[in-house]
């Protein structure tokens, strides 16, 4: 799978590349910065000191998305965990699948983070309903009777996608959070973004102590693109050598249960070793802001 990788995507590879990765910033003047330090397009200090956080809807997401840059950032030394928060259930392709994909799944998961330098120490899976999250956004707290338990792990009592990321995320205490873009039309997409943005904001307070002590800076975010676009273009670009791209390829060909997957890795294969993605600016209302459009 490497060697035929190598040579499908030599011709896409950018010229005058000889380091494993090349990154570049564009900056809000629309000039690109390029380097091969991963602390230096991220503005870093010691990388080895920071815990990267990847939150993929689904266990496939991450691999395609960012599959790239979980290489570099294992490889600068980082502390990346993986979450997957949807436990694969609806993605049966065969009836006789039905009642097994779940397990059947997260050994592929297992197997495609492998073939990116991930162990399985590094993986974990919240457990919720794959293409069931709506019931469980926000937090409750947990059924007393048997009958009431719902799916998803719960976690201090409580139950909930906010529940369960604002543990996470006290728990890891990352640097950096990376998530989907909220764009992507699969729902799951879009609620796992918006639950993780205010676990955020949760996980920095005070609020539920039980799930820990509360972070000391709230996280960096960058949004990758899986399915959809962008809403605003991306600043941060990661470039891999034909080596590199070759294992991306492979861990997303490891969810062999999906039977489109080699569309999928065919059409990853056609736009070569790029990834792309966008820092998330957070914008706070200020009454200050909108004085002077009344003045």
């Amino acid at each position: 799978m490497l060697q035929e990788s190598a040579e499908l995507v030599a011709a896409a590879r950018p010229p005058g590349l000889e380091t494993p990765f090349q990154f570049t910033r564009r900056g809000p003047d629309e000039k690109l910065r390029r380097t091969a330090d991963l602390a230096d397009l991220m503005h870093a200090g010691e990388l080895s000191r920071e815990c990267w956080l990847f939150v993929g809807p689904h266990d496939d997401d991450l691999c395609i998305g960012g599959g790239l840059l979980m290489q570099a950032a294992v490889e600068s030394g980082v502390d990346l965990q993986a979450i997957i928060v949807t436990d694969g259930r609806q993605g049966y392709c065969r009836d006789d699948q039905r009642e097994s994909i779940c397990d059947i799944r997260w050994r592929e998961t297992l197997a495609s983070f492998e073939t990116l330098g991930i162990g399985p120490r590094a993986v974990s899976n919240l457990g919720f309903p794959d293409g069931g999250l709506m019931e469980f956004a926000g937090r409750r707290f947990a059924p007393l009777r048997d009958n009431e338990v719902p799916s998803g792990a719960a976690m201090c009592g409580s139950v909930g996608l906010q529940n369960s990321l604002t543990h996470v995320l006290r728990k890891h205490r990352p640097a950096r959070v990376f998530v989907p873009t909220p764009t992507d039309l699969h729902p799951d997409h879009r609620i796992t973004h918006g639950e993780l943005m205010i676990s955020l904001f949760h996980a920095a307070g005070a609020i539920w102590p039980e799930l820990g002590p509360p972070l000391l800076e709230v996280p960096k975010v960058y949004e990758m693109a899986v399915y959809c676009d962008f809403s605003e273009p991306p600043n941060l670009e990661v470039v891999s050598d034909d080596e590199h791209f070759g294992r991306k390829l492979a861990s997303i060909a490891a969810f062999q249960s999906q039977v489109q997957i080699a569309s999928l890795v065919a059409g990853v294969k056609k736009a070569g070793p790029f990834e792309y993605f966008r820092e998330v600016t957070f914008r706070l209302y200020c009454a200050e802001t909108y004085k002077p459009l009344f003045r």
